[in-house]
């Protein structure tokens, strides 16, 4: 009969997730993860199987997490509302004091097909946002969804060296402030 793990298996995870949020998949070795974890080698391949499948559950961990920067944002009510919100929740999140700084998704290159996912969530939502009138009829919906990518990923790296969340804030309210207004809806008699 195997024996139960001896050590706290979620908080290995989230150890683990943290090392490679801060040092990147390609960058952590297994003796790394075992020296963060406080686990032996073989105790990670019997709990978790292996460092691939250590970072896939650190992944899954991470972007389900509800209170991640694009679920959140995408419920308000107008395109402009939409990317204050993600901007507010980015600027705490990539702050964080219990997390490595910045964003896990945008500072590992491997995690391509995550930040497409975030991609396509915001353009959908940009997209229902031009069809319902509340962007302006010329509006690129596919320049505005790189728009907040751009913001996002200056935000993180503004994040991962040190600004504090006042600058970044700031930097956040130029991005904001060059969102096309909504256009004026006429009255109708």
């Amino acid at each position: 009969m195997a024996r139960p793990p001896e050590f706290d298996r979620a908080q290995a995870l989230v150890s683990a997730l943290h090392l490679f949020w801060e040092k990147g998949y390609d960058r952590t070795t297994v003796r790394d993860l075992t020296q963060a974890m406080g686990i032996s080698a073989p105790s990670l391949y019997n709990a978790f199987g292996g460092k691939q499948e250590l970072f896939d559950e650190a992944v899954a961990t991470y972007t389900g997490a509800p209170t991640r920067v694009v679920p959140p944002g995408l419920r308000e009510r107008t395109a402009r509302e939409v990317f204050a919100k993600i901007l507010d929740i980015a600027i705490r999140e990539y702050c964080s004091s219990t997390q490595p700084r910045g964003c896990f998704v945008i500072s590992d290159p491997v995690l391509i097909d995550e930040r497409q996912l975030g991609r396509d969530a915001i353009r959908t939502r940009l997209r229902q946002a031009h069809d319902d009138g509340d962007l302006p009829e010329d509006s690129s919906v596919d320049a505005l969804t790189d728009y907040v990518d751009v913001v996002l990923r200056g935000l993180s790296s503004l994040a991962r060296d040190g600004a504090d969340p006042d600058a970044m804030r700031a930097a956040a309210d130029v991005a904001l402030g060059a969102w096309p207004r909504a256009p004026r809806r006429s009255a109708r008699g």
